[in-house]
């Protein structure tokens, strides 16, 4: 019956050997680590997903930026043809302020819709 090793033996713990406890305490440990960590990457302001939208917001905002500089470079070209040709600016000034030139003579024309006129429009009789 003897094995080599006495029931006294058998009792006594190896001090160098961690108890079924402690296992069970920093396998808990672990656990709500990992549990923390994957909560932490998918939730809050450095998560994945905030990462992804402000990836996502970025691109836009280089598309935008890189539509602002093509309309930058048109306006810098319509603003340079201006001032070399001043009938583009007598252009630009009769549609889009509504300006004309002294002595002339406006024809309004109805176009089938009814519009209320406040006060008569200045230089047309």
């Amino acid at each position: 019956m003897d094995k080599g090793c006495s029931s006294k033996e058998e009792n006594s713990k190896d001090p160098s050997r961690p108890s079924r406890n402690t296992k069970a305490a920093m396998g808990m440990v672990l656990f709500l680590s990992a549990v923390f960590l994957a909560f932490t990457s998918l939730l809050g302001d450095k998560s994945l997903f905030h990462l992804h939208k402000m990836q996502t917001e970025k691109e836009w905002w280089a598309r935008e930026n890189t539509r602002q500089a093509k309309e930058n470079e048109i306006l810098k070209r319509k603003s340079l043809a201006a001032r070399d040709d001043l009938f583009i600016v007598e252009k630009s000034a009769r549609e889009e302020l509504g300006l004309v030139k002294e002595n002339e003579v406006i024809y309004l024309f109805d176009t089938g819709k009814i519009r209320k006129i406040e006060q008569p429009m200045p230089g047309v009789r």
